[in-house]
């Protein structure tokens, strides 16, 4: 994987939200928005349902695209990510890792006591990015 800039970094680590895009196992494309946690490296940590169409994609194929991008209607502004990951289950010092993280940047999950239910370690293997600047 080509190193990913300093600039593409803050962007990952400060969004809120991401689309991670999946194939089911009937081969339909499924997109879903989730709250992304990057590490600063390279992986982006996410949770989901167990039994959702989302995890029996990522079963059948653990490759996916994620993109992380922001609208505006000026669309001189307009900035997006795309990675391709491969997806992974997380457990263990990883899993307790990334949840203390995770509840720092979403103290969301607090309010309603939410749990890790599949958590996912998505590793960037490669990334194309528009209209973020480096600085």
């Amino acid at each position: 994987m080509k190193p990913l800039p300093e600039a593409i970094k803050r962007y990952l680590a400060a969004a809120p939200v991401c689309r991670i895009a999946t194939v089911r196992p009937s081969g339909e494309p499924h997109v879903i928005p989730v709250c992304p946690l990057f590490d600063g490296n390279a992986t982006v940590y996410v949770d989901l349902d167990p039994k959702s169409a989302t995890a029996a994609g990522l079963r059948a194929e653990p490759r996916i695209a994620v993109l992380v991008d922001d609208y505006d209607d000026d669309w001189s502004k307009l900035r997006k990510v795309l990675l391709r990951c491969r997806a992974e289950p997380v457990e263990g010092a990883e899993l307790d890792a990334a949840w203390e993280r995770i509840r720092e940047k979403f103290p969301q999950h607090a309010t309603i006591d939410w749990r890790p239910r599949l958590t996912m370690a998505l590793r960037i293997q490669d990334w194309v990015q528009e209209g973020v600047a480096d600085g």
